[in-house]
């Protein structure tokens, strides 16, 4: 590990930071009474990032078929610590304390975890983050497949050309904070003509990315509004790297229902039902190694462990800390 993405969190740790910080988002949304509730949600605050960086901790140190459990759980206690942010009485009611998400209840005997689904509920966690967090609605009854899902990782780029053959996303070159390069390759892999491709990523980025032709081998992206490393569709974020993907696969580019914590929320619900549900499959993935699906959710873990804390860090200093 680069450094500690903890590190972000250490300043919540202090109940006057905390309560100080929580009144300012109380009154930024204009609530009523925001230095009693701030008051109220103090501690429920520091306990949620307390017993999250604990799950996290553990799960570093756990048999990597316990990890999906401890990861999951150590993001639900992150997203409700975001959640009280936005919504002070959080939990109102019994119905968010639900995952929000289900999923089959028995495996087929010729299950592929990359090709199942999971659905999105009607009320529960996942619905309530997406609203409260990101003022998205309307996606109850969405499904959303693993291998969808895990192509729009960056860190999983090389494993899947190495698997399958094919590549869904295309490293940007830092030059600077507010440019990268982009190779002309990736006009190629979406079967789009220079001219084509010049109007459709500045159409698709409007206002807050500029593309312009740099050399006969690359175009520079210039970045006018500041990217969001947990909301930057259609780009995703690389954590070790520090820079960006572009997907250059047409189904990959609709992608952006979801940004980059919903989508490990919803692998991480799924792996975890199965390691508690469906031992037997989940045990024999393990210890047969004959699925090439071992790889992706080896991987996937890995990833997951250290870049969820560093996002939900970046969604918290991005709600303007005093």
């Amino acid at each position: 590990m680069k450094y500690d993405v903890w590190s972000m969190f250490d300043m919540f740790f202090s109940s006057q930071k905390t309560q100080q910080f929580l009144a300012n988002q109380y009154k930024k949304h204009e609530l009523q009474d925001s230095n009693g509730k701030s008051f109220d949600n103090t501690y429920g605050f520091i306990y949620y990032i307390e017993h999250g960086k604990k799950y996290y901790n553990l799960a570093d140190q756990a048999p990597v078929e316990l990890k999906p459990v401890l990861l999951f759980y150590g993001m639900t206690q992150l997203m409700k610590a975001c959640i009280l942010c936005n919504d002070p009485d959080y939990p109102d009611s019994s119905s968010v304390l639900a995952h929000g998400l289900s999923t089959r209840k028995r495996k087929k005997r010729s299950y592929e975890f990359l090709n199942d689904e999971v659905k999105v509920q009607k009320s529960g966690l996942f619905n309530h983050f997406c609203e409260k967090m990101f003022h998205m609605k309307h996606i109850e009854g969405e499904k959303f497949m693993m291998n969808d899902l895990l192509s729009t990782l960056p860190e999983l780029t090389p494993l899947y050309k190495q698997m399958t053959g094919v590549i869904y996303q295309m490293k940007l070159i830092k030059e600077s904070n507010d440019t990268f390069l982009l190779s002309k390759e990736a006009a190629d892999f979406l079967h789009m003509s220079a001219d084509r491709f010049e109007e459709y990523m500045n159409s698709m980025f409007s206002s807050k990315i500029k593309l312009e032709v740099k050399d006969e081998n690359d175009y520079r992206l210039l970045v006018k509004e500041r990217l969001i490393p947990f909301d930057c569709a259609p780009l995703h974020y690389h954590l070790a790297e520090d820079t960006y993907y572009f997907p250059v696969d047409r189904d990959l580019l609709q992608m952006s229902v979801l940004n980059e914590l919903m989508v490990h929320y919803v692998l991480l619900y799924n792996l975890s039902m199965i390691s508690r549900y469906d031992t037997e499959w989940w045990s024999e993935l393990f210890h047969t190694y004959t699925s090439q699906e071992l790889p992706f959710i080896n991987q996937f873990l890995r990833v997951t462990g250290e870049k969820i804390p560093y996002l939900f860090g970046q969604l918290l200093h991005t709600m303007d800390i005093p």
